[in-house]
């Protein structure tokens, strides 16, 4: 009798975990600690993984397991005469795997009378068996294609060549086929001339809808949006076979700063559902990612990854040198400075006079659709290099813009603290119906409703409706944190969503006679039990790409409407 001994080398490189495992398990579960909800079941970064045996439970069991580490033998026995064996094939887990020649090592010690007793066996030979993406398949199972917002071309999947069929034909030619599913016969409806046989991918018959690169798999890469400290990355994995469902999935992409582990969500996207004559099967999700200085640029195709696996699988990747290129060759793009405040200036036509030299704040312009838009940000500080935050600099900045470029219509657009008494939420985006001050406080008859400064915003129901808005009362101060006292004006204003610069920012608009529209996405539960700066600052990024995209649905509801249309 023979034993055999299988190990797998590979050592986690992170802060990976195995959230759950079927068919086997790991003997030691190691330091969990950090994780205080979900529990993984092993933190180990080399754990030992042990079969299950023949009476475990059916949820827990996989196929092909349970049989207590027991492998079945593929030749006859021979009688043991102190040779190692000629050659050694792996084939458990899959083709693919080639190994190297068994060397004599010290003979393996077992132990029986309950640990007490040291048995050691005739022989022990040991070879190490590598495993190749190339041998196991004879042409690619998956391809990547990419694209980016700073470049109008999509560089497409490379071609697989694994040949491909109609819809039509492929259930004709299963059904046909059907008591012997190994091997696949096309008709003259068949493309590309080349027979379909069963797959070593997974299960199910490799039977391919014709595109033009012909590949099971296609992942698709889009560097969709630049931030000031993150970038945003759309991930498409779409499936072309008609007969194979994948779940489970899971995609590894390795980029120049890092490699990343992508997987589907138990009953949301964890499954690419069939394909069919109508269509074909596909999940997508948005990966936010931050910058890190010393080395982030979208120049020689930074952005997209160096390699890309699928189930395991190599993916055919396109050429660096065909990466989409930066236009003009800039290495690094403008991104979307939605910080703290932003203020679009909407006309009909054009007009700007030059901002006083010294200030530090940042226009944009251009036309969209049939508007012409000035993007103003207040910029950083001269000498602390932070952003310019709070009324003083809003109001500025408000005044010279309205001087300078003659605006129909302000939009303010910003984060907000909100209040859970009030039902707001991280993300919420509103509409702000009024606008007062908190911190304005004169205990003098009408003074004490001047420091306060309620102002009305450009009533807009139709814009509320047709986006889906939340509406709700803004209250401004120039503190991130809440005094008591801030606390009971802000009450007082049933204020739902507060902030540093809106009611500054009314207050001239209001002055000057031009109608304001405030747009506020909801970074940090005020009235919450986290500490209001790091829940703050956890949640920038996230939170203003979704103001990105409302501000988006706003300009283009506006683009062609009167105010009164609003």
């Amino acid at each position: 009798m023979s034993k055999v001994t299988i190990q797998n080398f590979y050592q986690y490189r992170h802060n990976e975990v195995i959230w759950s495992m079927s068919g086997a398990f790991a003997n030691d579960q190691g330091n969990c600690s950090v994780h205080k909800n979900d529990i993984p079941h092993s933190c180990k970064k080399n754990p030992e993984i042990l079969d299950l045996t023949p009476d475990a439970l059916s949820e827990n069991k996989s196929e092909d397991c349970c049989t207590g580490g027991a492998l079945d033998a593929w030749a006859p026995r021979q009688p043991f005469d102190g040779h190692p064996p000629l050659n050694l094939i792996l084939k458990a887990p899959g083709l693919g795997y080639t190994c190297g020649p068994l060397l004599n090592v010290d003979p393996a010690v077992s132990r029986d009378f309950w640990g007490r007793r040291q048995r050691q066996v005739f022989r022990t030979w040991k070879a190490t068996c590598t495993y190749s993406s190339f041998l196991a398949n004879d042409s690619p199972v998956c391809c990547v294609s990419l694209s980016s917002f700073y470049n109008p071309g999509i560089k497409s999947c490379p071609k697989c060549s694994r040949g491909c069929i109609t819809f039509y034909t492929a259930n004709m030619q299963v059904n046909l086929n059907s008591t012997n599913p190994s091997f696949l016969y096309f008709s003259p409806l068949y493309d590309n001339r080349q027979p379909s046989v069963k797959s070593d991918f997974g299960d199910g018959l490799d039977t391919v809808k014709c595109t033009d690169h012909m590949c099971p798999i296609r992942v698709h890469w889009h560097v969709k949006t630049n931030y000031l400290t993150h970038w945003r990355v759309k991930l498409t994995i779409t499936k072309y076979n008609y007969m194979k469902n994948f779940s489970n999935w899971n995609v590894l992409g390795q980029h120049p700063d890092a490699a990343a582990l992508y997987w589907g969500i138990p009953y949301f996207n964890e499954e690419l559902i069939t394909t069919t004559e109508d269509g074909v099967g596909s999940v997508s999700t948005e990966i936010l990612l931050e910058k890190n200085s010393d080395s982030f640029t979208f120049k020689n195709g930074w952005g997209f990854p160096r390699r890309v696996y699928f189930n395991g699988e190599k993916c055919e990747m396109p050429l660096p040198d065909t990466f989409p290129a930066l236009p003009n060759g800039n290495s690094k793009p403008k991104p979307s400075h939605f910080l703290f405040l932003l203020i679009f200036f909407v006309s009909q036509t054009l007009v700007f006079t030059r901002f006083p030299n010294g200030v530090p704040w940042v226009r944009y312009h251009g036309s969209y659709k049939d508007l012409q838009i000035n993007l103003v940000w207040p910029g950083k500080d001269s000498s602390l290099g932070v952003d310019c935050v709070g009324t003083v600099s809003a109001s500025l900045v408000t005044y010279a813009s309205i001087q300078a470029l003659q605006p129909d219509l302000i939009i303010n657009a910003g984060t907000a603290g909100g209040f859970k008494a009030k039902g707001a939420c991280i993300g919420d985006v509103y509409l702000a119906c009024d606008v007062a001050y908190h911190d304005r406080r004169i205990p003098i008859p009408v003074f004490d409703l001047y420091g306060v400064g309620l102002r009305q915003a450009c009533a807009s129901p139709n814009l509320q409706k047709e986006l889906n808005l939340k509406v709700g009362k803004l209250s401004t101060g120039n503190s991130l944190d809440m005094s008591p006292q801030d606390e009971a004006s802000i009450i007082a204003n049933d204020a739902t969503i507060k902030d540093m610069e809106g009611a500054a920012v009314a207050y001239v608009a209001d002055l000057l006679k031009v109608p304001i529209i405030f747009v506020k996405a909801v970074t940090d539960i005020v009235d919450g039990e986290k500490p209001t700066a790091e829940e703050f600052l956890k949640n920038l990024a996230a939170v203003t790409a979704a103001l990105e995209e409302k501000v988006t649905q706003v300009i283009d509801f506006i683009n062609g409407k009167c105010l009164s249309d609003l």
